[in-house]
């Protein structure tokens, strides 16, 4: 990123050739920026001069959702031409701030903590076709223990010779149903899988990627992909002539394979599906893949809500609700967007971490709470 050098003058947020004054950024309701000598950064916030950051800490020229923050805590965002503050959460509290003992958490659990997630089934994957479609089986089967479902993963990916671009483009349900004979994951058997790669080649075919299928119910201007999953999963269900497994032409209501499409509209917090939709958009650590590039952002992500998201979310004030639901999904999204704005899903994997790895027991005696990563933030009470 550019940096001007030249003392207490105006610059436009756009990016655009010209310098403009600050007289006519204000006349359009835009905010402006300005820089000193000793490369600190300025802009008026409610007519007062505020300062927003040094050097690299100001991401100039700014782009839509753009998002920072100071040593000491304050974040800026930049939306729709105009540089505020956001509201820090957690502000009045005596303990440690909410966002730092995140950012630790988020710190510590890198992707050397892959082999305990999911995730990590799909880093054996080079082929972005390949990671796109093993990454939506991977999500899919994210519920139970990890070993038990690495040990699933494991098993789907010897049946598609580790090829799971390929198997899905080439795939027919008639053969399917033989090749997965046997197979079963909890509630989900033979039949049900068979299914699921039908949908997904189907969606292969006449679409071409997972991707393009799901923006087809993507709309940039959303505050959240809610209505976008929404589309994604009623189509997906109405894609495939499934009378080769169902013997009718529609998906049966009792089909588990519903289980892997499940929607906002049930109030369902969709976790398997956020989850995949994190590893495809997200590309700002070595954990997500970002391989979707066609316009979906971070900002639009939702938690993850699953057991351990929900319980630890209560104990440190993100969400107020009991049940995990989609509108608990949003809720502790919205509070962690007070944190980091632009990429407020980077929390998920280091929060899981403390519920996978046995850190923050379930009804625990709060014995070894001191030894967890958000005991200065904690609520909860034994």
């Amino acid at each position: 990123m550019g940096y001007h050098k030249e003392t207490k003058k105006s610059l436009p947020l756009s990016g655009g050739k010209s310098i403009e004054s600050a007289e006519a950024i204000e006349d359009r309701g835009k905010s402006l920026i300005w820089e000193d000598n000793d490369f600190n950064f300025y802009t008026k916030i409610n007519g007062e001069d505020v300062f927003i950051g040094r050097g690299m800490n100001v991401p100039f020229p700014l782009e839509e959702g753009d998002c920072w923050s100071l040593s000491d805590g304050k974040t800026f965002v930049y939306e729709n031409g105009i540089i505020s503050k956001v509201e820090l959460f957690n502000k009045d509290g005596n303990m440690l701030k909410l966002k730092e003992c995140l950012e630790d958490l988020y710190s510590k659990f890198e992707e050397s903590y892959l082999y305990s997630d999911p995730l990590g089934f799909v880093h054996k994957f080079d082929d972005v076709k390949d990671i796109e479609i093993a990454g939506f089986i991977a999500a899919g089967f994210a519920f139970g223990g990890v070993p038990q479902i690495l040990k699933t993963l494991d098993k789907i990916d010897v049946i598609t010779g580790h090829k799971f671009y390929e198997f899905t483009l080439n795939y027919n349900a008639k053969d399917g149903l033989k090749l997965f004979k046997g197979f079963y994951y909890r509630f989900i058997k033979e039949k049900d899988i068979a299914a699921l790669f039908l949908i997904l080649s189907e969606i292969i075919r006449q679409y071409g990627s997972i991707e393009n299928f799901f923006l087809i119910g993507y709309s940039p201007s959303d505050i959240n992909l809610k209505k976008a999953i929404e589309s994604f999963c009623e189509r997906a269900l109405r894609i495939a002539d499934f009378s080769s497994i169902y013997g009718t032409k529609n998906l049966p209501e009792d089909s588990m394979v519903r289980f892997f499409f499940t929607s906002p509209k049930d109030n369902s917090p969709c976790k398997r599906i956020n989850l995949y939709l994190r590893w495809m958009v997200r590309n700002l650590d070595n954990l997500d893949f970002g391989i979707w590039n066609k316009g979906i952002q971070p900002y639009q992500l939702i938690m993850p809500v699953d057991t351990h998201i929900g319980r630890i979310s209560k104990y440190i004030g993100l969400t107020k609700r009991k049940n995990p639901s989609f509108k608990m999904a949003e809720e502790i999204t919205d509070n962690l967007k007070k944190l980091d704005h632009y990429d407020p899903i980077k929390y998920d994997f280091a929060i899981t971490r403390l519920g996978i790895l046995d850190i923050c027991k379930k009804g625990g005696s709060g014995t070894d709470c001191d030894k967890c990563g958000i005991y200065a933030i904690c609520n909860f009470k034994g």
